[in-house]
């Protein structure tokens, strides 16, 4: 156990009292470690904004396992192909938000239930560190340090010091659930609360549903432009598990070209949004991943809040209920066709 870091502990000795949720998901690793043929955590990065995925086996390697306010990506992206490659039991470190993308594969039946240990720990937010470059004009960080309510970044010229609050990840703002995950096997409690005041979900879709058709239009047809078709939304996404026979890489049926041109960059992101229809847990790493900056998350937000009004159904909620999609029954209660025109 972690020594005490409160020096006014009255117990004088090894307590828990003021352990961080690092030490503790160290802790419960290390008791469950030999249950685990394999576990997919977090581990500090060379860059002062990153972490690392780690793939840890032995005890011993335990030690590398971090959890910080840098730890924004979805390790639920790897849980499915590493199912397929191992015999016994994966465990993953998540953070509330990215249980559900978990819980949404077991609920398709794209996991085994048995042979998947949840280890979730309490999330206070995460850092943007795309806001962070944005802001500082794209100047290379050497560091970072949370002090006081406040980001000190040092670049090579100098150290800057950013309201906290203001660089979380969009997602924090209107997170429920950072310390109350949907399901787990092992919780980690955070005693720390997430120091951003929420914000309105649907603020950034409004803006756009304020404008006509036409201007949507050329709205994303300006931003599909953009897209390289390097595929990292795809490659990053939990859901996305088809990708051996994926429409990009058919040749017959031939649907995709490999043009880079706005109506294939269209075409392959409206594909990417039907098929995750449903079945999306906004976690936001296909924005994140994407190096054009191409606001994919508000797609599929928008997705997301048809399907929950049409169908009652969010993503990544309950095992035991099936997606809208995945299942079919003749009247559907909130689909009336007089709305549908």
């Amino acid at each position: 156990m972690a020594e005490c870091r409160n020096k006014f502990c009255k117990k004088n000795r090894r307590c828990a009292c003021k352990m961080t949720v690092e030490d503790k998901l160290k802790e419960k690793i290390n008791e469950i470690i030999d249950d685990l043929d394999l576990l997919v955590g977090y581990s500090a990065s060379e860059l002062p904004l990153k972490v690392n995925p780690v793939f840890i086996k032995n005890r011993e390697d335990v030690k590398n396992l971090v959890f910080n306010k840098l730890c924004i990506n979805n390790l639920a992206t790897y849980i499915y192909n590493l199912s397929k490659k191992i015999k016994g039991t994966a465990g993953i470190v998540l953070k509330p938000c990215d249980a559900s993308s978990v819980i949404q594969l077991l609920s398709e039946g794209l996991l085994d239930r048995e042979k998947t240990r949840m280890i979730v720990a309490g999330c206070s937010g995460v850092f943007d560190y795309k806001k962070i470059q944005k802001h500082l004009g794209g100047q290379k960080i050497i560091s970072l340090e949370l002090e006081n309510g406040n980001l000190e970044v040092g670049t090579i010229n100098k150290k800057n010091t950013l309201k906290a609050a203001d660089f979380y990840a969009d997602k924090c703002y209107w997170c429920q659930i950072y310390n109350k995950p949907p399901l787990y096997d092992d919780f980690i409690e955070n005693d720390q609360e997430p120091g951003i005041q929420p914000a309105d979900k649907y603020a950034d879709l409004e803006i756009i549903e304020s404008k006509s058709i036409e201007e949507i239009m050329n709205y994303w047809d300006g931003q599909f432009s953009r897209c390289i078709r390097c595929y990292a939304c795809r490659n990053v996404c939990p859901l996305e598990i088809c990708q051996d026979r994926c429409i990009t890489n058919l040749d017959e049926p031939y649907w995709q070209s490999q043009r880079i041109n706005t109506q294939e960059g269209k075409f392959f992101q409206m594909i990417r949004v039907m098929h995750l229809a449903g079945r999306c847990t906004e976690c936001g790493e296909c924005e994140r991943a994407c190096p054009k900056n191409i606001p994919l998350a508000k797609l599929m937000k928008k997705s997301a809040q048809i399907v929950e009004r049409l169908f009652d159904y969010k993503a990544g909620q309950e095992i035991d209920k099936k997606p809208p999609f995945l299942t079919f029954k003749d009247v559907e209660q909130n689909i009336k066709e007089e709305n549908l025109s």
